[in-house]
């Protein structure tokens, strides 16, 4: 309660309410759990605007596991644990939009396969000319995509058909693709492969993976979350693998809330930490390359060097870490879609120090961040081993 996280809240910056802040969000809760407070809508549209970033947790004396106690928090009143005064099933505007987007997270945004079917259909109106179209008259979902759709990853390189160039006796990893390897992300997916065979490395993408569970975990729903992270946990651990690689900070940081057989690490963080001996030289750079550095990068898996470490390993290259780092672009998963006028508020800073850098490049180790910005600045943004898979 003494406050000195409330100045590192974003959405506190934005609405100077109390309620927005973190210690204001630990008071709703505390009067909800003691009964003292209803659980009526304008409580629970302050306790859903949370990004969830940690940004409080980073500075707490105290050592306040908020992030913890916020995911509780939504859990309990998914579960209707909390007296209301006004039921939470009503139709307001803002629980109509949060249902609809929570339907979307359960059929589209977390099956992989459901995702890539509908990528497909939007690179189809993308070749036909017609993006345009689809950005400006599909609502938010429209507004959030990316300038450039990827194409859906290629049949040769989606799960369970990975061409493996290595010998049988290679080490052998994981790659666990997100919900968005087939689709969003599917240019990673296809640098990752190609960065990790240059390096020697048989790579094992099995067909059964699921959602890693944070947009649940975030969401409230706490029991899906955990049943997914289980899941996984089975499909990696019986396949005799050297490492799970993650693409994606927030996945990463998702599936290493529990002990897992095999060790799981970010991909960025992986190849970083290859030493330069086992590396082919790759050919010089010149570019200027804009680090953006994602909140579940710096504050949940707590590796805010290592896009800078592995992007450093191509001669040449100019690296700008962004100033505006320390805050949250808004993204948040969900958030971005539940909340897009406060999404798009956080974001602006960041396309402001964008446009006056002009960099050749701009870098995101999380999908979300990365479609966010691209979305707003008209430019791609990549993922860091992209970069890498360009010089082999």
């Amino acid at each position: 309660m003494c406050g000195i996280c409330v100045p590192y809240c974003p959405t506190f910056a934005l609405s100077r309410n109390e309620a927005d802040g973190p210690r204001g969000r630990i008071s709703l809760a505390l009067g909800l759990a003691e009964g003292t407070l209803a659980a009526n809508p304008d409580v629970v549209a302050h306790l859903d605007g949370c990004l969830t970033c940690r940004a409080c947790e980073s500075v707490c004396p105290s050592q306040v596991q908020y992030g913890a106690l916020i995911d509780e928090v939504r859990g309990a009143l998914a579960q209707n644990v909390f007296s209301a005064t006004t039921s939470l099933n009503e139709s307001t505007q803002p629980k109509a939009a949060q249902h609809r987007w929570t339907l979307w997270r359960n059929r589209i945004f977390s099956q992989r396969q459901t995702f890539g079917r509908l990528w497909a259909v939007l690179t189809f109106f993308e070749r036909m000319h017609l993006g345009g179209f689809i950005r400006r008259f599909g609502g938010r979902f429209g507004q959030a995509l990316p300038p450039q759709t990827p194409s859906r990853l290629p049949r040769r390189f989606r799960p369970n058909q990975v061409a493996n160039l290595q010998p049988a006796n290679a080490k052998k990893v994981g790659l666990f693709i997100g919900c968005t390897g087939e689709s969003l992300n599917s240019d990673a997916v296809r640098a990752s492969i190609r960065v990790l065979n240059a390096l020697g490395y048989a790579v094992e993408i099995p067909k059964v993976q699921v959602c890693c569970g944070a947009m649940h975990q975030h969401g409230g729903d706490l029991e899906r979350a955990a049943a997914l992270r289980a899941e996984n946990r089975t499909v990696f651990g019986g396949a005799d693998l050297t490492a799970l690689l993650v693409i994606g900070t927030a996945c990463a940081g998702e599936l290493l809330r529990e002990a897992n057989s095999v060790p799981v690490i970010e991909i960025t963080d992986f190849l970083a930490e290859i030493p330069d001996a086992e590396w082919s030289p790759l050919p010089p750079n010149p570019a200027r390359v804009a680090i953006h550095l994602p909140c579940s990068q710096t504050r949940m898996l707590k590796q805010p060097a290592s896009t800078e470490r592995l992007l450093q390993k191509i001669p040449g290259l100019k690296i700008v870490p962004l100033a505006t780092n320390n805050r949250c672009c808004g993204a948040a998963g969900l958030h971005l879609l539940m909340y897009p006028e406060q999404a798009d508020t956080l974001r602006t800073p960041k396309l402001i120090e964008l446009n006056e850098l002009k960099p050749d490049f701009v870098v995101s180790a999380n999908i979300g961040c990365a479609t966010h910005i691209a979305a707003g600045l008209g430019a791609p943004v990549v993922h860091p081993v992209e970069l890498v898979a360009m010089g082999l």
